[in-house]
């Protein structure tokens, strides 16, 4: 499988595959206790270097899916991003309603997450599916972030 050698080559390649209106790229952080953003499509809202915390930002449920189970999370409506995302209102904002977030997995350890946002509808289990060989192709370009 052939990875991707740059984060704008991910958001090249999403582009011309499953579509995503907000694009962010994050990796764990502070000792496996947060997710901090290193790529995003809109800078001046979700910043390069924003974080998420674990304990108070995150929906034990995701957490337990995405990170934990190395499995990609699916909200297809607003509905959905309202009851995961505490920023729901700012991801509407931008005219999302529809999010796949995916874990990006090296040696059987989740290192980050790709999220691709969208329109509500916009993605179904075929785009969570691509989403996750995206994810599969990054993982080396993320896990050399890592070590810088």
């Amino acid at each position: 499988m052939e990875q991707f050698t740059s984060l704008e080559d991910v958001f090249a390649y999403v582009q011309t595959s499953i579509g995503a209106r907000l694009f962010t790229v994050s990796l764990i952080a502070d000792g496996g206790t947060s997710m901090a953003r290193v790529y995003t499509t809109h800078p001046d809202v979700y910043p390069v270097g924003g974080k998420k915390t674990f304990a108070a930002d995150t929906n034990p449920v995701w957490l337990e899916q995405v990170v934990e189970g190395h499995r990609p999370f699916l909200g297809k409506d607003e509905a959905a991003v309202k009851s995961f995302f505490y920023d729901h209102e700012t991801i509407e904002s931008l005219g999302c309603g529809a999010i796949v977030n995916v874990p990006v997995v090296k040696n059987g350890l989740t290192i980050g997450s790709i999220n691709f946002l969208d329109a509500a509808g916009s993605y179904d289990e075929d785009s969570a599916a691509a989403a996750m060989q995206i994810a599969a192709r990054s993982a080396d370009l993320l896990d050399g972030m890592l070590s810088n």
